[in-house]
């Protein structure tokens, strides 16, 4: 139970960063640069700050046991 709570907080966490900080991973990494290629600056912004904001949501799900991690 507490991996759970510790994985989606981490999840969370760092998408919030990376929603922070979303222009400077658009300007200074590969991935984001190749985002703004295909989409134009605008789109690949809010392209980003969308996959971020699901990130939130799916780690802030998880920690609260919501989403349940898969059991092998």
């Amino acid at each position: 139970m507490n991996d759970r709570i510790f994985m989606g907080m981490a999840v969370a966490l760092l998408c919030a960063t990376g929603l922070w900080h979303d222009r400077w991973f658009l300007e200074n990494t590969g991935k984001g640069q190749r985002l703004v290629r295909w989409l134009g600056e605008a789109n690949a912004l809010w392209t980003l700050r969308g996959l971020f904001v699901a990130g939130i949501l799916f780690g802030v799900l998880l920690a609260v046991g919501i989403i349940t991690p898969i059991r092998w």
